[in-house]
């Protein structure tokens, strides 16, 4: 199995229907099935095995190095949030419930207010990405990629 980020799964989503190839024609040519291919193209990394995600980037001719070292870049200059605190218990995370679940909302601009490396508030090493999946932060207390919490209460 692999564990690509979710850019270059959809780098090699957008390469497949620029050519207008079906994920059903892709999947039988590189030796895997249609849903497994959806799912990945989705931006689970973790789907395809390395064999058939190798036919993939090559059929496109597509770098994986240079996508994921490209990806890597792209996701540090557009990311409009900085850091946040991994510690549930600083009070830059809000905590409220959901559904009898207890979440953590990070308040970003208290954590991280300069763009530093440590919490402003606590002292923790600040995140920038999803700890289970690497995605990059995005708005809220969940990972919009992998549906993981932020912070782990």
């Amino acid at each position: 199995m692999t564990n690509l980020r979710p850019e270059i799964c959809f780098r090699l989503r957008d390469a497949r229907r620029g050519a207008g190839i079906s994920q059903q024609v892709l999947a039988a040519e590189i030796g895997c099935h249609q849903s497994a291919l959806s799912v990945f193209e989705k931006g689970d990394g973790t789907k395809l095995n390395a064999e058939a995600v190798e036919k993939y980037a090559k059929k496109f001719s597509i770098d994986l190095k240079g996508a994921a070292a490209a990806a890597e870049k792209t996701v540090e200059a557009n990311s409009p949030f900085t850091g946040y605190c991994p510690n549930p218990s600083c009070p830059s995370n809000r905590a409220y419930e959901v559904d009898g679940r207890r979440l953590y909302l990070p308040d970003r601009e208290r954590a991280d207010p300069a763009g530093g490396r440590f919490c402003a508030m606590c002292g923790e090493v600040l995140e920038r990405r999803c700890a289970t999946c690497g995605a990059a932060v995005h708005a809220g207390a969940v990972c919009t990629y992998c549906g993981q919490p932020y912070v782990a209460g």
